[in-house]
C-alpha cells in the first residue's frame, strides 16, 4: 500500500529494480512538498551526527527538502521533478576551504575570476576563505558578486605577510552575518611571523644549524590592540602563524581581547605548523579555532629538531586532547601544491603523500603517528570549516533547511582503502541547488 502512493514516475523506478533498502528512513523527510531534483540510489555522507549516512537526498530551489531513503526521496518526485540514478556512488556535503586564494592569486594559475570559480567548482569546493583581501580586491569581488556562486568569505588585511601594518580601513565594510549571503565581509587578516615572507618564528632552531629562530613581525602589544579594536567592532580575527613562538602570541592577543568572555566572533589561528605541546590546551581554554594545513610536502622532507618532531603538524594530538574543538582543514592554494581537496584528505588520513611522479612518499615514524580518522578528516572539511566561517548554519552537512552544496564522487572516502583516497574525483558539484560542475564522462 506504501508503494502504490507514490508518483507514477517512482513507482515505475522501484518495479524496475531501484534499491530502496536502507537501515532507517531520513527522521524528517517532508510528506507534502515537492522536490526539483532527486538523487537516489546511492550513499550519501551526511556529517549529520543524527542521521549520518542516507541514500538518497531530495532538493527544493537552493535548499535541501530531505536526506533518506530512496523510497523517501523519489515520494517527493513529479513530473517535472529532475531524477538523477548515482548508481551507486556517494554524495557527500561540498568541500569548506576554510583559508585559501585561489580567487585574490588566480594569476598563478592563469585564470580571470570566472574560470578560478570554475577551477572550485571542479575540486568540489563550495564555500571558502579568502585570507588576502585588499581594498582593491574587495571591490573586484563586489563588481563579480552577480556571478559568484561559490559561498565566498573575505578577510581583510589589516597586516601585509611581510608585517606590514595597515591602517584600518576595513572599519569602511562592516562584518555580515546574513544567511545565505554569497559574498560576505566575515573578518580582519593579521600575519604575525614569516612564512610567505621571512621565517616563521620558534623557539628553537627547526633545522639545526641553518634557520635561526625566524621572525616575529610585531610586539605582543601591537597584535594585542589590533586584535582588540577588530573584536570591539564585531569582525573575526584571523592571525597567521605557523611557528610556536607566533602561535603563543596569537593566542594571548586573543585572550587578552576576549578578557574572559567566550570566543563568540570565532577568532581563529591559521596553519599553526609547530605547536608546542603547552600550547594545545589554551586553544580550549579560550576557544580558540585551529585552521590547520591537510597535505606537509614531505615528499620534500628535510630532517629537524628533535624537539620539533613532537611538535610539527601535531594534528592527531590537537584533535585528542579536545574532540570538541572545531579545528578546521584549509588548503592554502595556491601555496601548498595541486588545488584538490582529496590529496588533502588523503595526507590527514595516511600521513602518505603523492610526489609529483605519482609515488607515494612514506611519513617519518613521528608524523605516522598523527593520522586522522577519516571520518574526523571530512568533519574538518565540511562542517567544521564552515564553522570557522559562521557558516555551519547554512552549509558543512546534509540536511533539511540547509543550502543544498554537495558534491558526487567516484568513490566513498569511507570505505576505500584509504591509499587510494588521492585518486577520487569529483564527478559532480551543486551549490546553491544548481549543478555548476558535471565531469562529461561521469554517467550522471
Amino acid at each position: 500500500m506504501k508503494v502504490m502512493r507514490l508518483p507514477g514516475l517512482a513507482f515505475i523506478l522501484l518495479l524496475q529494480g531501484c534499491n530502496i533498502s536502507a537501515p532507517a528512513p531520513g527522521p524528517d523527510f517532508p510528506t507534502s512538498e515537492m522536490a526539483d531534483i532527486v538523487f537516489y540510489n546511492g550513499t550519501v555522507i551526511t556529517m549529520n551526527e543524527d542521521y549520518p549516512e542516507g541514500q538518497a537526498i531530495a532538493i527544493k530551489g537552493k535548499k535541501i527538502l530531505g536526506v533518506g531513503t530512496s523510497l523517501q526521496a523519489l515520494a517527493t518526485a513529479n513530473r517535472t521533478t529532475q531524477l538523477i540514478d548515482l548508481k551507486g556512488k556517494t554524495i557527500m556535503p561540498g568541500i569548506v576551504d576554510a583559508h585559501t586564494h585561489v580567487f585574490n592569486d588566480r594569476d598563478r594559475f592563469g585564470l580571470d575570476l570566472p574560470g578560478a570559480q570554475e577551477l572550485l567548482f571542479k575540486n568540489g569546493i563550495t564555500s571558502l576563505g579568502n585570507l588576502f583581501c585588499t581594498e582593491e580586491f574587495v571591490a573586484e569581488m563586489r563588481a563579480f558578486e552577480p556571478l559568484l556562486k561559490v559561498k565566498t568569505s573575505l578577510f581583510l588585511t589589516k597586516t601585509f605577510p611581510c608585517g606590514e601594518i595597515q591602517d584600518s580601513w576595513y572599519h569602511g565594510y562592516p562584518a555580515t552575518r546574513t544567511p545565505g549571503e554569497v559574498l560576505r565581509i566575515n573578518g580582519i587578516k593579521i600575519t604575525a611571523d614569516g612564512g610567505t615572507c621571512g621565517g616563521m618564528a620558534v623557539s628553537e632552531e627547526f633545522i639545526p644549524g641553518t634557520t635561526g629562530l625566524g621572525d616575529l613581525w610585531h610586539t605582543q602589544d601591537e597584535i594585542n590592540a589590533m586584535v582588540l579594536e577588530a573584536d570591539k567592532a564585531g569582525y573575526q580575527v584571523a592571525i597567521h602563524a605557523i611557528g610556536d613562538r607566533a602561535i603563543e602570541q596569537a593566542q594571548n592577543a586573543i585572550a587578552y581581547a576576549l578578557d574572559g568572555r567566550p570566543n563568540v566572533l570565532r577568532h581563529r589561528i591559521e596553519h599553526n605548523s609547530a605547536i608546542r605541546p603547552d600550547l594545545i590546551p589554551r586553544y580550549s581554554e579560550f576557544g580558540i579555532i585551529p585552521v590547520i594545513f591537510g597535505w606537509k610536502k614531505i615528499c620534500d622532507f628535510y630532517p629537524r629538531s628533535p624537539f620539533y618532531e613532537a611538535a610539527d603538524f601535531p594534528y592527531r594530538t590537537l584533535i585528542d586532547y579536545d574532540p570538541d574543538l572545531p579545528v578546521a582543514w584549509h588548503g592554502d592554494d595556491p601555496y601548498r601544491g595541486p588545488v584538490n581537496p582529496f590529496i588533502e584528505l588523503h595526507s590527514m588520513v595516511t600521513r602518505t603523500e603523492v610526489s609529483e611522479t605519482g609515488a607515494l612518499c612514506t611519513p617519518p615514524s613521528w608524523l605516522a603517528a598523527q593520522t586522522i580518522p577519516v571520518q574526523t578528516a571530512l568533519k574538518l572539511m565540511t562542517l567544521n570549516a564552515a564553522y570557522s566561517l559562521f557558516r555551519d548554519d547554512e552549509t558543512g552537512s546534509l540536511q533539511t533547511g540547509k543550502y543544498a552544496d554537495l558534491i558526487v564522487l567516484s568513490a566513498n572516502p569511507l570505505t576505500i582503502d584509504p591509499q587510494d583516497i588521492h585518486g577520487i574525483e569529483v564527478q559532480l558539484t551543486m551549490a546553491n541547488g544548481e549543478i555548476v560542475y558535471r565531469l562529461p564522462t561521469s554517467g550522471l
